[in-house]
């Protein structure tokens, strides 16, 4: 560490150039203090020296409030009898002068004063002197104050604006505010502290890299464990807080919201660590996402870029990451913690139900996945994997449609023109626009209602629209369906950017009056800037649309068209392993909430 070693080398040279400052600002002092009351002649010119404000009150008949402040950095019981001692100080100093008002002892006990923000004493100290009721405030010393000298000059400028100014003396600096002599030595001794500061913080964090590296955390107790003190002592778990970890668990396995869980423990008068019943849904998300509840742990979450405001951030790579297995006994399965981690991954809000894909199983919608608007975190991918779930291995590869049973003409030469090249408010479109998609009057005409489920065929890139029986599942597509997380996983499959409007031709067909609609992406044209404009995809150069039968193979029509598949229908079914990992854990599930009485009667399918 020699820049730290360096910079310890520095900090003593500027204090020896302080004692210096020290000594001629007590002589500059004391100066003034010997010509108090004597006018000066100069000629016919007569020069009355001002005079402390202090002094000022006292020769005007009155008296100096004094308040002092007192601060230790850690809640330690070593520093429990620093702040005892400061206390007991400076109340006896104050008291026994005559010229001096009692006002109080100001404290912050176990904060760092490298930012106020927390320091609760120390700004209602503040706020007292803005107030009028304080003259003089003493404490230990600058680095008791501030050890931040932008804070620190701050207040003692901001407390010297206020009239009467009010004074601070730094006892064992032998420094006050008064005078410009006061304020250089306060600038060169709170720069000091200042780096000490810095100093402290980058050795406090290379001893906990080191111990990191090492294979030793220190690990606090979380609400369910507790522990003795000692870096090394393992977390025990206390079985009635455990019990409620479980059913926070279980309940959010079984579909609840986290305000459902946090409604639960709140009515049944559970308490927190803190004494209460006062439980959130962000606080049962918190819960939740704690490693440790597996028996895990992860070291160096966050870093604190900046030692003077102490705000940390989420590690993103600053500093290294540890991730421990099996470091303590477990509160619940890593099975069951992962089950959570991911419904917290792809649920939206407080929405309740299990956040899975679902794709439809048979019928002319084979392979399309049910659109959910409460769900995120999904990657294309992880669509393309659900749409397969249904095919068997060579189902679906090769299709050869023949001219004999299309039509009674052979059109393998013929393209269908496509509805880009004219302009056709009548015809159903959809407009994709950032997050939303937008669904034009003609659609929801050509559909019948304005409540539709959507679903998306990735591999193909084809959205669709379809009734369906559950209710849940309806989108209104009367106004913008808002579906920020949805449609940028929609326009990669057909390699489209974010940042254009796209607008997609429908194509519907209808069976024992029911309606499906399909939306080819790769279709899709863009938006011009321009009014009336579009700019068309690429192949449109050379050709007016797709083959005939291509254009049936491309949106899957051939099903309906040729084979004479219909089932529009079909109910979608869950099709990720989240849903038969969920049902392995039902035993847990209902055991945990069995705890409490609790019978389940939350219905997700």
């Amino acid at each position: 560490m020699p820049r730290i070693i360096q910079t310890k080398n520095v900090v003593k040279i500027v204090k020896v150039l302080i004692k210096k400052m020290k000594n001629l600002f007590r002589e500059n002092f004391s100066e003034k203090r010997s010509s108090f009351g004597t006018p000066e002649q100069r000629g016919n010119l007569t020069i009355y020296p001002a005079v402390a404000s202090k002094i000022l009150r006292a020769a005007n008949g009155g008296i100096t409030r004094v308040a002092a402040y007192v601060r230790v950095s850690t809640d330690s019981a070593e520093q429990e009898g620093s702040l005892a001692l400061q206390r007991e100080y400076f109340e006896s100093l104050i008291k026994s002068n005559p010229e001096y008002e009692f006002v109080g002892i100001y404290e912050d006990d176990g904060v760092s004063a490298t930012n106020v923000e927390k320091r609760k004493g120390f700004l209602k100290m503040i706020g007292d002197c803005k107030a009028g009721k304080i003259d003089l405030i003493l404490t230990k010393s600058i680095s008791r104050f501030a050890r931040n000298l932008g804070d620190l000059l701050y207040y003692v400028n901001l407390l010297n604006s206020l009239k009467p100014r009010v004074e601070i003396r730094f006892e064992a600096d032998c420094v006050s505010t008064l005078g410009a002599m006061g304020e250089i030595l306060i600038t060169v001794l709170g720069l000091c502290a200042q780096e000490e500061s810095r100093i402290k913080s980058e050795a406090i964090t290379w001893a906990v890299d080191k111990l990191f590296e090492q294979g030793k955390y220190y690990v606090p107790a979380v609400y369910g464990y507790t522990k003795e003190k000692g870096r090394d002592n393992p977390l025990i778990i206390n079985e009635d807080e455990a019990k409620v970890v479980r059913l926070c668990f279980a309940m959010t396995i079984l579909g609840y919201s986290f305000v459902e869980i946090a409604n639960t423990l709140n009515k049944r008068g559970i308490k927190s660590r803190l004494g209460i019943s006062n439980w959130t849904a962000s606080g049962i998300i918190s819960l939740l996402s704690n490693e440790k509840y597996a028996g895990e742990l992860i070291a160096r979450k966050t870093v604190t870029p900046n030692y003077k405001t102490h705000k940390s951030k989420k590690n993103e790579g600053e500093k290294p990451k540890y991730h421990l297995e099996k470091h303590h006994q477990p509160i619940v399965t890593p099975p069951a913690y992962k089950v959570v981690e991911r419904i917290i991954k792809n649920r939206i809000g407080n929405n309740d139900g299990i956040p899975y894909l679902k794709v439809v199983p048979e019928g002319a919608l084979k392979g399309f996945v049910a659109v959910n608007k409460s769900l995120r975190g999904y990657t294309l991918n992880d669509y393309i994997v659900a749409s397969n779930s249904v095919y068997e291995e060579d189902e679906d590869s090769i299709i050869s449609i023949y001219a004999d049973k299309a039509s009674i003409f052979d059109l393998r030469d013929y393209d269908t023109v496509s509805t880009l090249l004219f302009e056709d408010r009548a015809k159903p479109s959809i407009v994709i626009n950032g997050g939303k998609i937008i669904f034009n009057t003609a659609c929801r005409k050509a559909h019948g209602s304005y409540k539709a489920e959507i679903l998306f065929q990735p591999a193909k890139a084809i959205l669709a629209i379809r009734s369906s029986r559950d209710e849940k599942a309806l989108s209104v597509i009367n106004k913008p369906v808002h579906l920020s997380e949805f449609v940028s996983v929609v326009l990669e499959s057909a390699g489209l950017d974010f940042g254009y409007r796209y607008r997609i031709y429908g194509t519907k067909r209808t069976r024992n009056g029911e309606n499906i609609m399909l939306f080819d992406l790769n279709n899709a044209a863009i938006i011009s800037e321009e009014k009336n404009g579009y700019i068309l995809p690429k192949k449109y150069a050379k050709r007016f649309g797709n083959g005939f039968y291509e254009n049936l193979i491309d949106c899957g029509l051939y099903k309906i068209d040729i084979e004479g598949l219909w089932q529009a229908l079909q109910e979608s079914v869950p099709t990720d392993s989240l849903a038969e990992q969920i049902v392995k854990l039902n035993e847990f599930c209902q055991n945990s909430l069995a705890e409490f009485g609790i019978i389940n009667n939350k219905y997700n399918k």
